[in-house]
């Protein structure tokens, strides 16, 4: 068979139409003339690497044949076998892609969405590729929201497909049971003394409801815990048979700021290619960021996030570290200090120690402190204090609290 060279007659675009749909297929003549009918259309390419981009009309002008040959087309000798990939296809629709999360024990337990993709008009399906052809058995089922695949549920698990390996990209995430899919409802189930059990339960606790003829209708997650391997959902009964159920996870992506538990923790296959959204202490992260006064920060959003600084560069985030813990030293020695030192004068109660800072034994400084909040440690110079009477020069007046550990907001 005589292999076609690349040529601009090979190149086709496509865009989402609000009347058609998904249009496929464009030569760049053809997407030139619709582009002039309407300029701010937003063109979808995919590239001889199988990624899905959106152009403009000016970018789809600048493609050429070699935007169709893969980026890395000589691959020789053997390749290490790896998680499978998920391939999205059917459904009208394009640009949909996610992240298997495969456990120790080869199982697919979930999938996370990266893209929902644009002009679904029907569930598209999802082919398990796994290249070493160790794995099989899973199923995979869409649900599409406007055009956008929303999410992927697991029906099947399968067996035998690998984890990533340390040398392959991957970020860390956090799998809470959200759900229960019902895949067989099954029959003759004693409805209210029968239980439903998932082992191991990791804190999660399930109700489900059931027909008159003992078939169970849906199960509800009235607690759900965290995993990082397939647990087993079943019904604890004497009488019911064959009802089966699949988990539903939904999955926090980059869990840095919340402070899992590390046993918590799966490691999930980058093989989209994730956008990092910053660095944290030295490492990428992945995970939503929300802004406050253009400071970025780790989490949804300021009422429920975290006050974890996302920075640009991974160098920045390493320093900013190292300056906050220099800080904090020196802040805590010298807090130490000026409770010595307090204790040594009139050795009041520690508890009734004020933010206003201390006269000076002898002769107290008339200069007006700076309101400037100090930079880095998360604390501030105190207020102006009230000018103080001169005290007698034999006697030390006595402090008014001496600036102690609540005058420095978190320093220890």
């Amino acid at each position: 068979m005589p292999i076609t060279q690349a040529s601009f007659d090979n190149i086709k675009v496509g865009y989402i139409s609000e009347t058609d749909g998904y249009v496929q297929n464009v030569s760049l003549s053809a997407a030139n003339t619709y582009a002039e009918l309407n300029p701010d259309t937003e063109f979808i390419f995919i590239d001889g690497d199988e990624k899905v981009r959106f152009l403009t009309i000016n970018e789809v002008n600048a493609l050429t044949p070699k935007n169709l040959l893969r980026s890395d087309p000589c691959l020789t000798g053997d390749q290490p076998c790896g998680p499978p990939k998920l391939k999205f296809f059917g459904g009208g629709g394009v640009g949909a892609s996610a992240n298997p999360v495969v456990d120790v024990s080869g199982n697919l337990i979930a999938v996370d969405l990266v893209s929902g993709g644009f002009g679904y008009t029907l569930p598209p399906q999802v082919q398990v590729i796994d290249p070493c052809n160790n794995g099989s058995g899973a199923v995979l089922q869409t649900i599409i929201d406007n055009g956008v695949v929303v999410q992927v549920i697991i029906r099947d698990s399968g067996q035998g497909y690998l984890p990533p390996a340390q040398t392959v990209p991957q970020y860390p995430a956090i799998l809470e049971l959200t759900g229960v899919t019902v895949t067989n409802p099954g029959f003759n189930h004693n409805c209210g003394v029968d239980k439903i059990e998932i082992v191991p339960s990791n804190g999660s606790v399930l109700s489900y409801n059931c027909d008159p003829f003992g078939k169970i209708r849906s199960v509800s997650v009235d607690k759900g815990g965290r995993f990082t391997e397939l647990p087993q959902i079943r019904m604890n009964t004497e009488t019911g048979l064959n009802a089966t159920f699949v988990p539903n996870f939904d999955i926090i992506r980059d869990p840095q700021p919340i402070e899992p538990v590390i046993t918590d923790v799966v490691q999930v296959y980058d093989l989209v290619g994730l956008n990092i959204n910053g660095y944290v202490d030295g490492k990428p992260y992945y995970g939503n960021v929300y802004y406050v006064n253009g400071i970025r920060y780790a989490g949804t959003t300021a009422r429920s996030g975290t006050n974890i600084v996302v920075y640009d560069t991974q160098l920045a985030s390493v320093q900013k570290r190292q300056i906050e813990g220099q800080i904090t030293a020196s802040q805590r020695q010298e807090t130490e200090t000026q409770e010595d030192t307090i204790e040594s004068i009139s050795s009041p109660s520690r508890g009734s120690y004020s933010t206003t800072p201390t006269s000076a034994p002898s002769t107290p400084s008339t200069s007006t402190p700076s309101t400037t909040p100090a930079t880095g440690g998360g604390y501030s110079t105190p207020s102006t204090p009230a000018t103080p009477s001169t005290p007698a020069p034999s006697t030390p007046s006595t402090p008014s609290g001496g600036g102690g550990g609540g005058g420095y907001g978190g320093g220890y």
